[in-house]
Parts: C-alpha cells; sequence; structure tokens
C-alpha cells in the first residue's frame, strides 16, 4: 500500500439515505426477521424494510456511548428507524467496511449537539472529514477488518460456550 491518501469530507464519497427510513412503535411493528435498527443498533425483527444493500448506520441521537459512537456496517435487507443515519460509499470511491471504520476512528463527541439527548447533525456529520486511501487499498483494508470481525465473534461464542 504504497498511494498517497487524500483528506475527504463524508458529502464528497458517501450518500445518505436518511429519507427513507420509517421510525414505528414497538405496538405496531410486525414480528418477522428483518433487523429492525434504531441508534445503537438492533431493536427489533419485523416484516418488510427501508433499505437493501451495504450500508454504514451511524447513531443520530440516543447514543449509549459517545466515546466509543455507534457506527455500524450493515448488509442485505434492513428496517431503520429515525435514530441513525444511513450512508453508502459513492461507488468507485470508497468502500463501505472502509467507511465504517473510518468513522468509527473520529472522536464525534465534539461534534454532537443538544443538551440532555446528544445529537449528530446530518449537515455536521457530512462535513466531517476522512482520510482515503484508493479504493483498492480500501476494499483490502475493509477485508482485514472483516477477517477481524469475525475472529473476533468467533472468539466470543466459544467463550460463551465454555461459560456455559
Amino acid at each position: 500500500m504504497t498511494n498517497a491518501w487524500e483528506l475527504r469530507k463524508l458529502r464528497e464519497v458517501a450518500r445518505r439515505y436518511d429519507n427513507l427510513r420509517i421510525p414505528i412503535s414497538e405496538g405496531k411493528r410486525e414480528r418477522g426477521n428483518i433487523p429492525y435498527y434504531g441508534a445503537n443498533g438492533i431493536q427489533d425483527y419485523v416484516k418488510g424494510f427501508t433499505h437493501q444493500g451495504e450500508f454504514v448506520l451511524v447513531a443520530e441521537d440516543g447514543a449509549n456511548d459517545v466515546i466509543n459512537y455507534p457506527v455500524r456496517y450493515v448488509e442485505g435487507k434492513i428496517w431503520v428507524n429515525n435514530h441513525a443515519h444511513v450512508l453508502q460509499g459513492k461507488n468507485d470511491i470508497l468502500d463501505n467496511r472502509f467507511l465504517t471504520n473510518a468513522i468509527k476512528s473520529i472522536k464525534i463527541a465534539p461534534f454532537l449537539v443538544g443538551g440532555g439527548r446528544s445529537k449528530l447533525n446530518s449537515d455536521v456529520m457530512m462535513n466531517m472529514s476522512i482520510n482515503v486511501a484508493s479504493l483498492r487499498e480500501q476494499q483490502k483494508i475493509g477485508a482485514l477488518f472483516k477477517h477481524l470481525d469475525e475472529l473476533i465473534t468467533l472468539h466470543q461464542r466459544e467463550g460463551n460456550r465454555q461459560l456455559n
């Protein structure tokens, strides 16, 4: 990996799909097998979906941890409520796994507004800067993070089995 990295605003390299989000109260959710995401991850499983593909979810408000800010790579059919931003790297510019880890590396707390319930405004988020490598390098880095995530999950499952 020898190519120079470039500092880019999120709005230059990613698209936001918040307009497709639909919040639905717990009592009105129809049970299904599609993950229903909020600020802190999966809240429930429902029928139907709001997004299909490969995305990066970033807590908008209600984050349970402002130090390790909730940022998740997701793929497939998902339902997203109005408490998580939905991003996707632009084709041929940004790999979504790379984007996930790039956002995770940002100290989000200084960008948050509000009193008791901190919020990451979409305009503020889209003006944050990340370092971007060539797409090929991003894909290699993203594959490495995927492998590490799978390895961590495997070890966690093994540890849970030993406890039971």
